[in-house]
């Protein structure tokens, strides 16, 4: 199984704290479908010196939790940026949303931190979570547990895709998750998707670029202060085959100019862009439209409003 296992992708990160220089690469350069970048250098913003706290690269893909590497523990503090976006953009994407239908699948819903945007989104929802991390899973209990609204309308399943998935569904949310999933499990979801869902209802898939491997300088992506450390988080990306992309993702705590501790991982993600995706869920009776205001594609078994 190949869920969810891209814990060194960026896709997950979106820093927005300055702009992006003409000395690295802006991805909204690159394709007609991107809305933002998902990466954001820090001007200046120069790795500090290799010390004895640097751990050795670990390759995620071989991991049994790949975000127990690394990627679990500062999660939060380096994904808010994204989410203030992505969270906005489902206002929009789930009015629709007739709660009566079923649970809201959230795949890969990592820490939960998309669940309140979710339920402010369809306030009468109950959310069916999906997150086979253990180390994500353990920030998403510890969140139902501080948050009584949450607790009696989550529900949080650790199995694969295909033994997690509901008896039917009003929508399915996949944030930053499309490039993890193999072939088989995207087959079932896409099933799903036309099957066991109400005529219109949405499937919402995050596409972020690249939409073709390229080269990807490392930068910064975002940056948090918290107490007296300092956390960063840095990406790099290379191409490792015609679709495929591996990422190096480095995490590091830092007291002022000192480096307190660096860790990195490292592991695969596929690309995907519109007419990538157009083409493969057409056969199950899907159609995948761009939404205007939105880094989304939604699909539908029927033509999509947004048209």
């Amino acid at each position: 199984m190949h869920q969810l296992q891209g814990a060194a992708a960026p896709v997950r990160y979106t820093g927005m704290e300055s702009p992006v220089t003409d000395a690295h690469l802006d991805l909204r350069e690159r394709g007609p479908h991107v809305a933002r970048p998902p990466i954001v250098v820090a001007p200046g913003a120069v790795p500090p010196p290799v010390s004895r706290s640097v751990e050795p690269v670990v390759d995620a893909d071989r991991a049994d939790d790949p975000y127990a590497m690394a990627t679990a523990e500062l999660y939060e503090l380096l994904a808010t940026g994204h989410w203030e976006h992505t969270g906005a953009a489902l206002r929009e994407l789930l009015r629709d949303v007739d709660p009566t239908a079923g649970p809201i699948v959230d795949l890969g819903a990592g820490t939960g931190i998309g669940l309140p945007y979710l339920l402010a989104a369809v306030p009468d929802a109950e959310i069916h979570a999906i997150e086979p991390s253990r180390a994500m899973r353990t920030a998403l209990h510890t969140r139902l547990l501080l948050d009584p609204s949450l607790q009696g309308r989550v529900t949080v399943d650790p199995r694969p895709l295909a033994a997690a998935l509901p008896e039917r569904a009003s929508a399915v949310v996949l944030s930053a998750v499309l490039g993890h999933l193999d072939d088989a499990e995207r087959t079932t979801l896409w099933r799903f998707a036309a099957e066991r869902m109400p005529a219109g209802a949405p499937t919402v898939i995050e596409l972020l670029p690249p939409y073709r491997p390229t080269v990807i300088e490392r930068v910064r992506y975002a940056v948090r202060q918290v107490g007296r450390f300092t956390y960063e988080g840095w990406q790099a990306g290379a191409p490792a085959g015609e679709r495929t992309m591996r990422w190096t993702m480095t995490y590091r705590v830092l007291d002022g100019d000192v480096l307190v501790s660096e860790r990195s991982v490292v592991s695969t993600y596929r690309c995907w862009s519109l007419d990538d995706l157009a083409v493969e869920v057409a056969p199950h009776g899907l159609i995948a439209t761009e939404h205007p205001i939105a880094d989304a594609v939604v699909l539908h078994t029927r033509p999509s409003p947004f048209e």
